[in-house]
């Protein structure tokens, strides 16, 4: 809405008008005194007019002045505000300012002073063009604006358009500098939006046809620098020094991008394709056949490159590892000891040989799988899916039945394995990995209770001592505790199987003795405390050495190197828990350790320990007190010496026979500290006082003379061997019979090293190519302490081999 400016409103008085006559005295005879003094009042009435008619001038022009101003002010004021809001362009402005004024003062004037009009029409007249020329700069002014912001804006459109197109440049370009050469702008104004124009197109045509071919555009540019045009980049010839060599940077460097990602891309294309070759090489040599979507994967990742016929020669050569590792194991390592004697004879490719090699690497790992993981095995080799087990159900209402029917399956198809291979190759391990952690986590978050029933569950679904034993063997590694309790708690359950096994004087039974020791696992792991009870717990060093004054006699390595330390600290532990929990069974918070408590303690968690005939201390099988167990052990000698033929030579010698534990209620017979063989086998001599005596053998099929310290040939020895022998190369001799760890010993750094004379490839090696084999390869069968001690290592291993590969060596 339009401001209305206020016309000043004259306010009337009573006066003579402007230019009317003023009444005067009648004229007299100046010597009349009458006249006189008519003529004496007429001047006065005179000058008293001629006052009035100044004052009232003078209040007219101050009135014009004053109003005068006030519009100058209003409509400078007016102006700005109708500049502001003007439209684009200010169409009609000059035309509407002027109706608008021109209103205003003829309102203005009619309310004016009668005696001010002229003045003041006079005054609005000399504004009205001061006003008018100022509309109309600023209407020329805009329009100008106008006009040049409607180019620029029809500049960015085009530049815009030319971007997602750059085969427009050529036509907007016409267009635009033919409507500039039309135009009515002033030649300066004209001249800077063609400057402008001619840019803007330029630099958008040459970014959009870089964006789109960098390297042309980089030819294109270098030519240009060379005075020639090329067609399609004409564009390079009208951009500024400053854009030109923006756009060179940008061309240059959407070159190298190109450039590189291509030999990223062809990198990356072969770098996959080493993978795919990498990732079927250890397939093969894992032995476990490759699944359908991986070898399609392998497939595409080494189309169009160089690695395809490395990729068809390596499947062929796993259709060959399969074929060979349906062969019994035996017979899979002399088929590559034949395989390298015809290759070494004849010659072989480079493929060949890496062929070769892997497959002899996937039939260790086959060997290797098979034994440690038999499970994981049946499942990769026999496409055969074991049934999982859920351990959860160990602590639920009949959940034993549950998990045993699996387990017991488990156990079958271990045991079949077991019968099918070498002795001593498959391990009893019916758990997966996953498996056995459950289960000792289970068994860490449990209470007393909850363990015991546990282990106890766990007995009951195993169908025989091998199965349990595996299923603590391999949760022991997870939680030595639980191993130890798991064991303890089988010798009841198995004592209660076969109850005319244990004296008549226990009076505890092995899961009692396991149920105390979790107990006070309990209260260890709860710093001392039973509830609200604190219990003293003696001090670790005070216990354990007391311990080691009773007991630790038992604990000497197996193997050069070994203490026992790690074993004994964990047999402490379980001595301790129970200790801790037959004390707050008696309610004893005495700190101090009482020794009848700690022999308890040893004798339930670990057996009684007896020193046979002063030789040597031993563990009689739990339950068993130390007077049947002298009175067992002596007849069971006895009876081994009359086996062998040794009453005679060993009967005068029974004082100085003693005892070795190997293993739960086994025991080799040892004479003067050193083992007793077999004068015919050279076996050590071994008697097993448990109920499931299995021929000296272990729970997993190993010989437990293995365990031995001297026995099968290791007494002397100082390093074991760092060769696999279920994987030795087979050599065929003339008489039919077969050689895998044919030896010999040489003397090194005071030692005695008992090396192969037979390669890797199954030649037979002279001394001399042996022993640089040795230096080359560093494998050795072991180190010994003499020469004496080699030959008998070299002679047991000649037959355990001989069993092992079913021939004469």
């Amino acid at each position: 809405m339009a401001t209305r400016i206020p016309i000043p409103q004259f306010q009337q008085r009573q006066q003579t008008p402007i230019g009317m006559p003023v009444a005067r005295t009648p004229m007299v005879a100046v010597d009349d005194p009458t006249g006189r003094a008519l003529a004496s009042a007429g001047n006065t009435l005179g000058q008293i007019g001629d006052a009035a008619q100044r004052v009232q001038r003078e209040q007219s022009i101050a009135w014009v002045s004053k109003a005068s101003s006030d519009d100058q002010i209003k409509w400078l004021q007016r102006m700005t505000e109708l500049q502001d809001t003007a439209q684009p362009g200010a169409p009609d402005f000059t035309p509407k300012f002027l109706e608008e004024f021109d209103t205003y003062a003829s309102e203005a004037v009619q309310n004016a002073p009668p005696e001010a009009r002229n003045a003041y029409r006079e005054s609005l007249t000399r504004q009205r063009t001061y006003f008018g020329q100022n509309a109309v700069t600023f209407q020329a002014t805009r329009e100008r604006e106008h006009t040049v912001s409607q180019y620029q804006g029809g500049l960015e459109s085009d530049a815009a358009a030319i971007a997602l197109d750059p085969s427009l440049y050529g036509e907007r370009r016409a267009f635009r500098l033919a409507a500039l050469g039309e135009s009515s702008l002033p030649s300066q104004v004209r001249a800077k939006l063609t400057t402008e124009s001619e840019a803007a197109m330029a630099f958008a045509a040459g970014a959009a046809t870089i964006d789109r071919d960098p390297h042309g555009a980089v030819s294109a540019i270098n030519a240009a620098a060379q005075g020639q045009v090329t067609t399609g980049y004409e564009w390079v010839g009208r951009l500024d020094a400053d854009r030109l060599l923006q756009l060179r940077t940008r061309a240059h460097t959407q070159a190298d991008r190109i450039d590189n990602r291509a030999r990223v891309e062809q990198d990356r294309s072969l770098a996959r394709a080493q993978r795919a070759i990498g990732e079927l090489d250890k397939q093969v040599a894992t032995g476990v056949p490759a699944r359908t979507d991986d070898m399609l994967r392998w497939a595409g990742m080494v189309a169009g490159t160089e690695y395809e016929g490395a990729y068809r020669d390596m499947m062929k050569g796993q259709e060959e590892v399969q074929q060979v590792l349906r062969m019994p194991i035996p017979e899979q390592a002399a088929f590559i000891q034949r395989r390298r004697q015809d290759q070494q004879r004849a010659g072989a490719s480079t493929t060949d040989v890496a062929n070769l090699d892997r497959l002899s690497r996937a039939v260790e790992s086959n060997t290797k799988m098979l034994r440690e993981s038999p499970l994981a095995w049946v499942e990769n080799r026999a496409a055969q899916e074991i049934p999982r087990l859920q351990p959860a159900a160990l602590s639920e209402p009949g959940g034993s039945a549950v998990i045993g029917q699996v387990l017991r399956g488990r156990g079958d198809v271990i045991r079949g394995l077991r019968r099918a291979n070498p002795d001593g190759l498959v391990q009893m391990r019916p758990l997966f990995a996953d498996e056995a952690q459950q289960i000792s986590n289970t068994f860490q978050q449990g209470g007393a209770r909850q363990k015991r029933e546990l282990l106890g569950n766990l007995f009951w679904a195993s169908d025989g001592p091998d199965l349990y034993q595996g299923v603590i063997d391999q949760v022991e590694g997870l939680s030595p505790f639980m191993g130890r309790l798991g064991r303890l708690a089988g010798s009841y359950e198995s004592a209660k199987l076969t109850n005319n096994w244990f004296s008549a004087d226990v009076v505890q039974s092995a899961g009692d003795a396991a149920a105390l020791a979790i107990h006070g696992d309990e209260i260890l792991r709860n710093g001392g405390k039973d509830g609200t009870i604190s219990y003293p717990v003696p001090k670790d060093t005070e216990f354990t050495q007391a311990i080691q004054d009773r007991v630790g006699s038992l604990y000497r390595g197996a193997a050069p190197g070994d203490s026992g330390a790690q074993e004994f600290m964990q047999d402490a532990y379980a001595v301790k828990a129970y200790y801790v929990g037959k004390a707050a069974q008696e309610g004893d918070l005495a700190a101090d350790v009482n020794t009848d408590r700690l022999d308890q303690a040893i004798i339930a968690v670990l057996g009684q320990p007896v020193n046979f005939h002063g030789n040597g201390q031993v563990l009689a099988p739990w339950g068993l007190n130390e007077a049947d167990f002298r009175s067992r052990a002596n007849r069971a000698i006895f009876q081994e010496f009359e086996a062998r033929g040794l009453q005679d030579q060993m009967g005068r010698s029974m004082g100085n026979v003693g005892l070795f534990g190997v293993g739960a209620g086994t025991y080799a017979v040892t004479l003067g500290g050193t083992p007793v063989r077999d004068p015919r086998t050279g076996e050590p001599v071994i008697i097993t006082m448990t109920p499931d005596a299995d021929q000296g053998r272990d729970a997993f099929g190993g010989r437990l003379a293995d365990q031995i310290p001297g026995a099968s040939g290791s007494d002397g020895m100082l390093e074991s061997g760092n060769i696999d022998l279920n994987a030795r190369p087979v050599v065929r001799n003339p008489d039919g019979s077969i050689s895998t760890v044919r030896s010999m010993s040489i003397e090194e750094d005071g030692q005695e090293v008992l090396i192969p004379t037979v390669s890797e490839d199954g030649k037979v090696l002279d001394d001399d190519s042996a022993v640089s084999q040795y230096r080359r390869t560093g494998r050795h069968l072991g180190r010994f302490s003499s020469p004496e001690a080699a030959t008998r290592y070299a002679e047991q291993l000649h037959r355990d081999q001989e069993r092992q590969y079913g021939g004469r060596q």
